[in-house]
């Protein structure tokens, strides 16, 4: 079985970090399953540098592969961050989080929209907000359990 069997449309993510350090994302992803019946996760980015740069998208990416294969918030910018799993492994079959349900990941993420903060979009705010993105959209939330991350 494959994950998803459905395609997750125009999830969008606001993430705000109020701090010295700050930290800001805001962008809309598609997520939807891999044509041809194959196994693995692209990340395709039609963006220019304007919209997001290339670290900050690349950490889109990773943060939603990290929610794939279950890793949990608190462990996202700490020494218990799972090693991402390779595009060969993927394509070979890895499985998604539990939670989720059963299934091998074969998902597409585009990048449709972003905004960035000249000063506050940093590439760890990114990893987060993606993490969130897909977090967001397979548990069906508007709003998370933070005031500072709200849906638009």
């Amino acid at each position: 079985m494959r994950f998803p069997a459905e395609a997750r449309r125009d999830v969008h993510v606001r993430y705000a970090r109020p701090s010295c350090m700050g930290g800001f994302a805001w962008f809309t992803v598609d997520f939807e399953p891999l044509p041809d019946g194959r196994l693995g996760f692209d990340f395709v980015n039609p963006l220019g540098p304007d919209d997001i740069d290339a670290e900050c998208a690349q950490e889109v990416r990773n943060g939603v592969l990290l929610w794939l294969i279950g890793t949990e918030r608190k462990d996202l910018c700490s020494v218990h961050c799972p090693q991402l799993p390779t595009v060969k492994e993927l394509g070979a079959g890895v499985p998604v989080r539990p939670d989720a349900g059963p299934g091998l990941i074969a998902l597409r993420a585009v990048l449709r929209h972003s905004r960035v903060h000249p000063v506050d979009s940093l590439p760890l705010t990114h990893r987060c907000a993606g993490w969130h993105a897909a977090d967001k959209s397979w548990r069906d939330v508007e709003v998370a359990d933070e005031p500072v991350d709200r849906a638009s």
